[in-house]
């Protein structure tokens, strides 16, 4: 199966209700879409919404008989209010739980959806490696994990990770530490670890939690953005984008996807119209002097040509 380089993100799925969320579904796999990202906590903090992501799309997937030509990732293990969970029991009843919400018997990707730090790497890997081995995981990835933590993964004997899921997007580099301290940033380092790896870079927040959307409607930036190296960088990038006749939400995707064949964003619309408008951005070819230009504004030079 081709992999979209534009996924889908699930966080807010449903939110509108079970037929919208249904048409957001059908319009992804219309327009040529076949992966599809969520969690098992998507969205556990709307009271009674519990599982409410993966339940959808495994009704979704029965109603449509499309399971063979999606590719679905979901995320586990993520700490509690009673403190980590990367236990194998812990991981194994995320894994069993997404499978009866996903109504599926096989996982193609599975993330630890935050590093536990407490706990050394193998500790957490091997009970992964053996639900590969059951055949209930394809592949698994990390999110929110640092490259160090990563290297240490990469050096164990069996199945490497397939996949690192952190923030990342055209500002990334200037915004600084996000106000959530849990979310691992992309970086250099993580770039040339994947292209050395081949690590499929899947990257989060992909749309700046819609800070030029926000600027172009007159409304103040989200917290993490609201910071003067974001406006300047901003700035000279919506600059570019005029210049050059070009859709700025199309753009910065753009940017992120020509940096290696690896890298892919998530994105998650509010509606199916926004997501039908965002989607080309997945094809859309920026000369490579545009390309520098780009990462000239955001402080992303290094990135390039690696």
């Amino acid at each position: 199966m081709e992999k979209s380089r534009v996924i889908l993100g699930t966080a807010k799925l449903g939110l509108e209700g079970r037929p919208a969320a249904f048409d957001m579904l059908d319009a992804y796999v219309e327009l040529g879409g076949t992966d599809i990202d969520t969690a098992s906590i998507y969205s556990d903090w709307v009271p009674g919404e519990t599982g409410r992501s993966e339940t959808i799309i495994g009704e979704w997937m029965k109603a449509r008989d499309n399971r063979g030509s999606l590719h679905i990732a979901t995320k586990g293990a993520l700490p509690g209010p009673n403190g980590p969970r990367s236990d194998a029991g812990s991981i194994r009843h995320d894994v069993e739980l997404s499978m009866k919400r996903l109504g599926v018997n096989h996982i193609d990707l599975w993330y630890f959806h935050r590093d536990d730090e407490s706990r050394p790497v193998p500790e957490m890997i091997g009970p992964v490696h053996d639900l590969i081995s059951e055949g209930k995981i394809g592949a698994y990835g990390v999110s929110n994990w640092s490259a160090a933590r990563i290297d240490e993964a990469l050096a164990l004997d069996g199945p490497k990770p397939a996949a690192n899921q952190p923030l990342g997007n055209i500002l990334c580099r200037v915004m600084g530490k996000p106000s959530d301290p849990t979310l691992a940033v992309f970086d250099a380092a993580m770039f040339r670890q994947a292209v050395k790896n081949g690590i499929t870079l899947n990257l989060f927040t992909s749309q700046c939690a819609g800070l030029f959307e926000r600027r172009k409607a007159g409304k103040p930036a989200p917290n993490d953005y609201d910071k003067p190296a974001c406006a300047a960088a901003a700035s000279a990038i919506e600059a570019i984008c005029a210049r050059e006749g070009l859709d700025v939400s199309h753009v910065i995707l753009a940017f992120m996807l020509h940096l290696a064949p690896n890298v892919r964003v998530l994105v998650g619309p509010r509606n199916t119209e926004q997501f039908r408008g965002t989607y080309d951005a997945g094809s859309l070819s920026l000369d490579p002097a545009i390309v520098r230009e780009l990462a000239e504004a955001a402080n992303m030079t290094d990135f390039l040509g690696t």
